[in-house]
C-alpha cells in the first residue's frame, strides 16, 4: 500500500512528528509513504527514510499543483492528513487553497484527529473574546486516527476514530547516555537538570499574532523566569529550539541552549533530563516524557482579565484582577506585577494562544492527565512547591512514576498500530498491506 502524507504544520513538529510515527511504524508492514511538508518539516524528513516534497507558502496555489504532480507519480492508495486541522488552516489561509480540493483524486482521506474533533464545537478560543472557527468537513470522512498520548487510550463508541500508540517503544535512555550527556554540559552528579523546548509558534511575530497574544506572549516568560530564579544553585536549565528573551535573565553558567534537533537527539536530551516543564499541555514533548519517564510539570492559566479601564458596565479592569487574587487566595509581588502588565488577559493551555475551552474534552476523564503535574503559572506557590518537589522530593518522583507506569500500562491494551490502521483501511474497502 501506498500513502501520501500531506504534514504541513508551518512552525510546529509536533503534528509532522506524529504522521512521521506512524509511517515509520507501518514500514516493515508493506506500506511506502511519501510526504508534502512545508520546510520545517523537511528538516524532520531528511533522515527518515520516507521520500517527500516541500512545498511553501509564497507558491500560493501553485502548491495544489505540486499535490498533484505527486499523486500522479506516486498513485497513493490513501491520503493521510498529519494532522486535520493543520491541513484545513494551512492549505486556506496561508496558501488560498480550498483544502478540500484533495476530493477530486478520489482517493479515501484518513485525518488524524488530535483532538477528537467529534467532542468540540469546532470552535478554538485563541484569544481573550477571540475565535477561530474550524471547517467540520470532518463529520464527513469516514474514519480517523487519534494520537495517544494526549487523546483517550480506549475507544469511545464512535465508528470514525481508534487510537494508535504514537511512540510503541520505551523512550528512556541508559544511565551511561545520561551521564555522557551530562559530563558534556559540565553538570556534576548533585546537579538538577530542568529542560524545556518551544515551538517557533508560540513566538510568532505577525503583527495579527502580537495583537492577539502579545501580553501573554511577552509577560508568562518572564514571570517563569522569576519562578526558574528561585530554584536551588545547583538547577541547571536545558532550552531546546526559541527560547523567550526573558530566560537570559537567568544564570549563565547554568543555561544550556541547543537548537532544534532530529526526534532521536531530542529523545535523548529529554531523557537525561529530571523534569521536563512545558507551557503547551498538548505537546508532544510532555507525551515523549511520559514515555521516557521524566517527571514533567505544566503551568497553564485559567483566568481571563480585561485592560486596566473597565468596560461601561463597570466589570473588567481591576476588578478582574481582585478576583483572580482572591481564587489563589493571594498574589506574590511577582505574579500581581505580571498580572499588570498582562491585561488583556486571556486563559491558556497551549501558551500563547489559548485553547482553554476547547481543550476540555480531549482532557476530561483522560488517564493522561494524572501522568504530569500542573500547577496556574500565576499562582507561585504552587508553581514554586512543584517545581522544587519534583526536582529534590523523593517522595514526590516516586509517585509520579507510579502514576506514569499505570498509565502506560493502560496503553499497552492497545493493539499495535499496524494492526489498528488496518482495521481503519479495512473500513475504507482497502487492505492494510494493499489496495
Amino acid at each position: 500500500m501506498k500513502l501520501l502524507v500531506i504534514a504541513i504544520s508551518p512552525h510546529g513538529y509536533g503534528e509532522t512528528l506524529i504522521g512521521l510515527s506512524l509511517a515509520d511504524q507501518l514500514r516493515d508492514h508493506g506500506v511506502t509513504c511519501h510526504f508534502v511538508v512545508e520546510p520545517s518539516g523537511a528538516a524532520l524528513l531528511r533522515r527518515s527514510g520516507h521520500r517527500f516534497e516541500v512545498i511553501e507558502p509564497g507558491m500560493g496555489r501553485l502548491a495544489e499543483l505540486i499535490i498533484d504532480d505527486v499523486v500522479a507519480k506516486e498513485r497513493p492508495d490513501l491520503i493521510v492528513l498529519s494532522d486535520y486541522w493543520v491541513h484545513v488552516g494551512v492549505l486556506s489561509r496561508r496558501y488560498g487553497i480550498d483544502p478540500w480540493f484533495v476530493h477530486r483524486y478520489g482517493l479515501p482521506l484518513l485525518p488524524i484527529d488530535i483532538w477528537e474533533w467529534e467532542k468540540t464545537s469546532f470552535r478554538i478560543d485563541l484569544a481573550r473574546h477571540r475565535e477561530y472557527q474550524v471547517d467540520d468537513h470532518f463529520l464527513q470522512l469516514a474514519a480517523a486516527l487519534r494520537p495517544v498520548p494526549l487523546a483517550h487510550p480506549k475507544p469511545d463508541g464512535s465508528a470514525r476514530a481508534r487510537p494508535f500508540r504514537v511512540w510503541p517503544d520505551d523512550e528512556r535512555v541508559s544511565a551511561r547516555t545520561k551521564r555522557h550527556l551530562w559530563t558534556t554540559l559540565g553538570l556534576a552528579r548533585e546537579d538538577r537538570l530542568v529542560m524545556m523546548a518551544t515551538a517557533a509558534w508560540q513566538h510568532g511575530a505577525e503583527a495579527g499574532y502580537r495583537t492577539a497574544v502579545g501580553p501573554v506572549q511577552r509577560v508568562m516568560p518572564r514571570l517563569l523566569t522569576h519562578y526558574l530564579r528561585g530554584l536551588p544553585e545547583r538547577t541547571h536549565f536545558l532550552f531546546v529550539g526559541q527560547q523567550p528573551e526573558a530566560f537570559a535573565e537567568l544564570p549563565a553558567d547554568r543555561v544550556h541552549v541547543l537548537p532544534p534537533c532530529s526526534p532521536s537527539r531530542f529523545g535523548v536530551l529529554l531523557g537525561s533530563a529530571d523534569l521536563v516543564l512545558s507551557l503547551n499541555v498538548a505537546a508532544t514533548t510532555v507525551g515523549r516524557a511520559v514515555l521516557a519517564r521524566i517527571p514533567t510539570v505544566v503551568l497553564t492559566n485559567q483566568f481571563a482579565a480585561g485592560p486596566p479601564e473597565a468596560g461601561p458596565d463597570g466589570a473588567g479592569g481591576d476588578q478582574d484582577a481582585a478576583r483572580i487574587e482572591a481564587e489563589l487566595g493571594g498574589l506574590s509581588d511577582a505574579a500581581r506585577s505580571a498580572l499588570a502588565d498582562c491585561r488583556p488577559l486571556h486563559p491558556f493551555r497551549m501558551w500563547p494562544l489559548g485553547f482553554h475551552s476547547f481543550l476540555d474534552p480531549i482532557l476530561t476523564d483522560n488517564p493522561y492527565t494524572g501522568t504530569f503535574l500542573h500547577a496556574e503559572i500565576l499562582d507561585e506557590p504552587a508553581v514554586s512547591q512543584t517545581l522544587h518537589g519534583v526536582l529534590y522530593d523523593r517522595g514526590v518522583r516516586d509517585r509520579l512514576a507510579d502514576a506514569q507506569a499505570a498509565y502506560l500500562a493502560e496503553t499497552e491494551s492497545i493493539p499495535a498500530t499496524a494492526e489498528v490502521f488496518g482495521d481503519v483501511v479495512g473500513s475504507l474497502g482497502l487492505r492494510g498491506n494493499g489496495s
